[in-house]
């Protein structure tokens, strides 16, 4: 492979080369290959960066820092190898030659959305919050979908003390990315504001955030957009035979309410899930509020479901 590799490059494909052993995580043959394609053409831009971008990958921006200037000096229109001398000044926490790089890219190229994203994180750590605001919003408008860029947007609003906008931003983040922990984190903040659209739950050995379930006023219909929980419980028990789901449902001042809830959401997973044995899923119900501690705050919920599990 390092001999075709090593053809390829000296072939002039480098950028085709180079990305390669980025994604297979070859970084120190990487930089054999390339390096040796630069020694031999000292005039190209894309085997110097992509040297800089292995070292960098090995955690050495200093080592890498040096071609990635190499590969601005040689090709100064491209905006992504200005954007990673400041990643590498980052690295090297060199914080206003960081900055300094991304502004660079943005003149270069207005919609580099990386150089944004990253000018937006840097505000942050700043602490200067409508700066970080600005960027993220820039990233959105180029990639709705930007992951990073809707999480630390919720952030800025709250230290804006946006309440309202805050609320909804994190609502926006957890309808596209509801796993894992930053899904949490961003539960925990929505919960602290009193919002339970979403809540956290441990289901057997495992930290879940799901939509929290509501019905039909005054029905024990739930919700069609909820339902989306009571699927993704179905599919954990199918895969752990051993795990039961308690379903608690509170209805205050009304516990034959709260019951019917409960053999409806039990009677939904049986349904479209029949090898569930029903024992698995037993049922409590209460005419009262649930109280639910959030930090140091506690709130009473008129009306909620919650899930207690139990690996058998």
């Amino acid at each position: 492979m390092l001999l075709i590799a090593s053809v390829l490059a000296a072939a002039g494909c480098a950028k085709v080369m180079g990305p390669y052993y980025l994604e297979q995580e070859q970084y120190e043959e990487g930089i054999k290959v390339m390096g040796g394609q630069l020694k031999e053409n000292p005039e190209d831009a894309a085997s110097a960066y992509y040297v800089g971008r292995y070292y960098l990958a090995l955690n050495k921006p200093k080592d890498g820092l040096p071609y990635l200037n190499e590969a601005v000096r040689l090709a100064p229109d491209n905006a992504d190898y200005v954007f990673w001398t400041g990643v590498a000044y980052w690295a090297m926490m060199d914080f206003d030659r960081e900055r300094a790089a991304y502004e660079k890219a943005i003149s270069l190229d207005p919609k580099h959305i990386s150089a944004h994203l990253y000018l937006g994180h840097g505000y942050i750590d700043r602490g200067q919050w409508a700066k970080a605001l600005k960027q993220y919003d820039v990233v959105l408008e180029l990639d709705p979908y930007n992951p990073e860029a809707l999480y630390n947007r919720a952030r800025a609003l709250g230290k804006l003390d946006k309440k309202s906008d805050e609320i909804a931003a994190w609502k926006q983040f957890l309808e596209f990315y509801p796993d894992g922990s930053m899904a949490m984190t961003a539960t925990e903040q929505l919960n602290l504001h009193g919002d339970f659209t979403y809540r956290n739950y441990i289901i057997g050995k495992r930290n879940v955030t799901l939509r929290g379930m509501t019905f039909k006023s005054g029905t024990s219909a739930p919700d069609a957009d909820d339902r989306a929980s009571l699927e993704v419980l179905s599919a954990m028990m199918q895969a752990n035979k051993s795990l039961a789901v308690n379903m608690i449902v509170y209805v205050k001042g009304n516990a034959s309410l709260a019951k019917a809830r409960a053999i409806a959401m039990r009677d939904y997973m049986l349904n479209g899930h029949p090898d569930v044995d029903r024992n698995r899923l037993p049922l409590s119900w209460f005419g009262t509020a649930e109280r639910v501690q959030v930090g140091d705050k506690t709130f009473a919920l008129d009306q909620s479901v919650n899930f207690i599990t139990e690996v058998r």
